[in-house]
């Protein structure tokens, strides 16, 4: 087991004092689906955590070549825009989102694979900092140093392409899995894709499991209840792990559930459905019906 989060009140006990040496707090957002965020911050002026410092996957952490949205940049270029915010791998790192937890997920598995190992993302987010009344702030901060740290990828984790994913296919590689985070009706093809022009279904052989299942307004639920989650799917945690979503946002939902239950092994289909389901030469499944 690994703890992967940390709750408002303990976060809050840390900064209320001053902010600890190395203790660096990361907001993050998607402007793409807004209608997304709970009701309270639709209706707020923006405010954050003090001592926030935006990380902008959206644009300064996604790679501006691909035809693809928010797709994972190289390492060289990674490096360079962590190292502006200031970030060491030794830091202690907490993630938040305004959704409870939408992309904070994302940015912790982004971190994870790279090196960071005590990044956490927090319970409910800025709505549950709200909710219990803790300090905000109107902006976010500038990192008051620029780092010179040297990411350090991992093998066991990190984001893998449909390179990937089809080889792992078509050498009937049974130990993998691959868990699919979208509705159950998009992967069984019964719902439209929110894309245009996009096929309906799912990758051959993989595993549905709808990332909210896994959340309670925007916290992660109890250990045992993810355990039982992801046993009655049958997913064997010392086996490799890949998950996929719309376009790799809430696959790392599924990714950091997985890892905080002792999975060795897990991969982030980065480009997901956006590219799978688009490109006509890569097959697809869907669930009979009657």
């Amino acid at each position: 087991m690994l703890t992967t989060t940390i709750d408002c009140t303990s976060l809050n006990k840390k900064i209320s004092t001053g902010l600890p040496s190395g203790l660096k707090i990361l907001f993050t957002t998607m402007a793409s689906v807004v209608a997304l965020k709970p009701n309270v911050m639709l209706s707020k002026d923006p405010v954050f955590i003090p001592h926030s410092i935006f990380f902008d996957f959206e644009n300064d952490f996604s790679d501006k070549n691909s035809t693809l949205s928010n797709m994972m940049n190289s390492n060289e270029d990674l490096q360079i825009s962590i190292r502006k915010l200031g970030l060491n791998l030794n830091d202690e790192i907490v993630v938040y989102d305004d959704f409870g937890n939408f992309c904070a997920s994302r940015v912790w598995f982004m971190l994870f694979s790279m090196g960071f190992t005590n990044v956490k993302t927090l319970e409910g987010g800025l709505p549950l900092w709200l909710e219990f009344g803790f300090n905000t702030q109107s902006t976010t901060v500038h990192p008051d140093h620029v780092s010179d740290v040297e990411l350090s990828p991992s093998k066991r984790h990190a984001f893998v392409d449909a390179s990937y994913i089809l080889s792992t296919l078509n050498n009937n590689h049974q130990s993998t899995q691959i868990l699919d985070a979208r509705s159950y009706g998009r992967y069984a093809g019964t719902e439209p894709e929110p894309r245009a022009n996009m096929r309906s279904g799912h990758i051959p052989k993989s595993i549905s499991m709808y990332y909210t299942t896994l959340l309670n307004d925007g916290c992660f639920m109890p250990v045992n209840v993810l355990s039982e989650i992801f046993n009655n799917k049958n997913v064997q945690l010392d086996n490799e792990i890949i998950t996929s979503c719309g376009s790799g946002i809430t696959a790392c939902i599924l990714a950091q559930a997985a890892i905080s239950l002792g999975a060795r092994s897990v991969k982030v289909y980065d480009a997901s459905w956006s590219q799978w389901g688009a490109n006509h030469s890569l097959p697809i499944e869907v669930v009979a019906h009657d």
